[in-house]
């Protein structure tokens, strides 16, 4: 009898281990395949070399070494609960262009090195033996390294259907219920920073392609903003409002520094 039940015991550990490692198996598949964690293509993208002082220089891109990013899943289930950190360790450089060369047909760069990290936080419930996404934060993108010169307070996200959300925290979660915006709908976005005055700012949206739109610092009211509208293609997106050391455009220095927030959201 002793044996029998040593033998059951052990059973159920192994079944109970692979149920778990089933379960992390089938969030790391929803972690690869969302689009809502699709984070790296929000924010690498090629030059835009037009409007350069619309609001803040459009020299610039990121060049991300696709290959050499790091992703590290901490899935921690729960019985029916999943609650995950997600994180993407990013390395690359940051170009801006500084001009063309003496024959004047092709563009010089100046580059820095790029080494970030992304972070995102998501809760997954087990509803009729699948999981299924039902929280999510924000994004948090910092450098791995160095302190940048000024801090983001807060942003506030208006959507012209969807109503107001107010972020001091970019690893705040939403329910997925509530990040519902309609096709082309009118989005405003506003930054409070610590110091504006250190920062350009930009929003990273994608509509068919990588779209990144300056943001205006308004001195009236203290904040950068920028309005824009979706995509009217239905999908699961992010917009990232990116916030840049302005000694990062200096082809003299180099450092580069940057804060970005991102925000999740599903049109549909």
């Amino acid at each position: 009898m002793k044996r029998l039940f040593v033998a059951l015991l052990l059973a159920s550990v192994v079944v109970g281990c692979r149920e778990q490692v089933g379960d992390e198996e089938a969030i790391r598949a929803i972690l690869e395949s969302d689009g809502l964690f699709n984070i790296i293509g929000v924010i690498d993208g090629q030059p835009e070399t037009t409007g350069v002082l619309v609001a803040g220089p459009q020299n610039w891109y990121r060049r991300i070494y696709r290959d050499s990013v790091v992703r590290t899943y901490e899935i921690n289930v729960v019985g029916d609960s999943a609650y995950v950190i997600a994180k993407w360790y990013l390395k690359g450089e940051f170009r801006v262009i500084a001009g063309y060369d003496t024959l004047g047909d092709t563009l010089v760069y100046v580059s820095k090195p790029l080494n970030d990290v992304a972070e995102r936080h998501a809760i997954f419930k087990k509803i009729r033996r699948k999981w299924r996404l039902v929280r999510i934060s924000g994004l948090l993108l910092s450098p791995q390294s160095g302190t940048p010169a000024f801090t983001v307070d807060s942003v506030v996200v208006i959507g012209s259907s969807s109503g107001t959300k107010v972020f001091t925290n970019p690893l705040t979660f939403l329910d997925t219920s509530d990040i519902f915006y309609s096709p082309g709908e009118t989005v405003e976005v506003r930054a409070y920073i610590s110091v504006p005055d250190t920062v350009f700012g930009y929003i990273h949206h994608w509509k068919g392609r990588h779209h990144r739109d300056a943001m205006f610092y308004d001195t009236t009211v203290g904040y950068l903003v920028k309005t824009y509208t979706l995509t009217t293609t239905p999908g699961r997106y992010n917009a990232v409002a990116d916030f840049i050391q302005r000694e990062s455009f200096d082809p003299a220095s180099s450092v580069y520094m940057a804060v970005a927030w991102g925000f999740p959201y599903i049109v549909r």
